[in-house]
């Protein structure tokens, strides 16, 4: 369903549009989590552990794909918000053809330094072998992914976050029972449990596709393939901000993992099932805070700058409801969580597992703000400044996780991980609020102007061109 966010209550609009990506980034999530709950049960922690050592160099990788697929897809909201259809669907087949040639670069490079990259974290010798084996096959498939979210971002970029949830429904579905087939069946190892993810991200990416070809708006022919350099410019200088910034913040998770890994293999067993748990409770705010993307794009396209702040408190108001709520969960259910991953006679990796936790869910509310910031500047144009944001947060990140473990141990690695997302957040409120003060001055300057455009011949403006 095409959702058009420029007229309506800006609240409605986000949770109507948000509840179905919230509902599928947890889903998303949540067979992440049973992929380790599968591979844990059927083979061993030691598995488990050996993909957990991988999280953080997966998210590096697949990060910088996905963050380039998010910013070609704000371009397509800004031209479907300025009602420009022929602009959006050759936004929409560009994005197509810098995704392909992305993806095998980067899946390539990746596959070939994996395990150089695991040896730099001092990845325990006990789960190299498995992390290895694992990463490789993730990287090697690394295009189901990144064509499913780049087809979601489509769908999303015009409204419509309903089929993107049926998709990863789905997908879910099938991956649990791939798992299951692929683990405990024909003992595969983790071998099974990423061949088994793939598979399923293939069957989500599918069916967006015949979402799309459904969509009048959305049908692509011929000449729409046809390489538009300058719009291939401009998507790039929006895209490749965004997955700097992606990448940037995995690099300091790379370095934090690398601090636990040195910490011994109870830390690093306890790291890997404490984030399969923070991952799926940071999901509204980095969910809520991505409908912004979308909602600012759309409202930017259109000239209305009033309904992009409004929207930005509704969704900050938002997020901190639900991070109150998500902070009294972990704190009287994370010990039963932990056991149920990793199984509940590990008692010593519980505990750490629930220190983890509970201790950066009091600090979800920071996120509560970064995300919505963050992703309205980004819907805006605004992508330099959430990438050198991103910086600042790998800068905070490193100099504190080599420093605070010295005499705090893991409470350090802690310390430094809601350090990083304070400093971040600080930087990104007031970049926000500087841009939103130029774009109004400048739409108060040129609104005579700016009435007497055609909507047909109207080109979406972005923040970053009034810095």
């Amino acid at each position: 369903m095409v959702r058009d966010m420029t007229k309506g209550s800006p609240p409605r609009l986000i949770l109507a549009f948000a509840l179905p990506m919230l509902a599928g980034s947890i889903l998303q999530q949540f067979y992440n989590l049973v992929d380790s709950i599968v591979v844990s049960w059927g083979v061993g922690v030691n598995a488990f552990a050996s993909i957990g050592c991988t999280s953080s160099m997966n998210f590096f990788v697949i990060g910088f794909i996905t963050g380039l697929t998010q910013g070609f897809s704000i371009l397509i909201s800004q031209y479907f918000g300025a009602k420009n259809m022929e602009g959006m669907r050759k936004s929409i087949s560009m994005s197509v053809c810098l995704s392909a040639v992305s993806v095998v670069v980067v899946s390539l490079a990746a596959a070939l330094s994996s395990e150089g990259i695991l040896t730099l974290m001092q990845t325990p010798d006990i789960y190299m072998e498995d992390a290895v084996l694992y990463s490789r096959i993730v990287y090697g498939c690394v295009g189901c992914l990144v064509f499913y979210n780049m087809t979601s971002s489509i769908l999303r970029a015009v409204g419509d976050s309903r089929n993107p949830l049926i998709a990863i429904i789905l997908s879910t579905v099938m991956n649990i029972g791939l798992d299951l087939l692929f683990v405990m069946v024909f003992h595969w190892g983790v071998a099974g449990a990423a061949i088994a993810t793939a598979i399923s991200q293939v069957m989500a990416m599918c069916y967006n596709l015949v979402v799309m070809r459904r969509l009048e708006i959305l049908r692509l022919s011929r000449t729409d393939f046809r390489l538009d350099f300058a719009m291939m410019r401009k998507m790039l200088v929006m895209g490749i901000p965004m997955a700097f910034q992606n990448s940037v913040t995995a690099l300091g998770v790379m370095i934090l993992q690398g601090v636990v890994n040195s910490l011994g293999a109870l830390y690093s067993a306890a790291y890997a099932a404490g984030c399969r748990v923070v991952n799926i409770i940071q999901q509204p705010n980095a969910t809520f805070g991505m409908a912004m993307t979308t909602f600012s794009g759309q409202n930017l396209g259109a000239g209305k700058l009033d309904r992009i702040r409004k929207g930005v408190m509704r969704c900050i108001g938002i997020n901190l409801i639900i991070c109150t709520g998500l902070c009294l969960c972990m704190i009287f259910f994370s010990k039963p969580i932990a056991g149920l991953i990793v199984g509940f006679g590990e008692t010593e990796i519980i505990q750490e597992a629930s220190n983890y936790m509970v201790f950066l869910s009091l600090f979800l509310w920071v996120l509560g703000l970064l995300w919505p910031y963050r992703s309205a500047l980004q819907g805006m144009g605004r992508t330099v400044m959430p990438m050198l944001s991103g910086g600042l947060e790998l800068a905070i990140r490193i100099s504190l996780v080599l420093t605070l473990p010295l005499f705090m141990g893991f409470w350090g690695v802690m310390t430094a991980e809601v350090s990083a997302w304070a400093g971040a957040t600080i930087m990104l409120v007031i970049d926000y609020y500087l841009v939103i003060h130029k774009l109004k001055h400048t739409a108060n300057l040129n609104q005579g102007l700016l009435k007497k455009q055609k909507a047909p011949e109207r080109v979406p403006v972005t923040a970053s061109e009034h810095s």
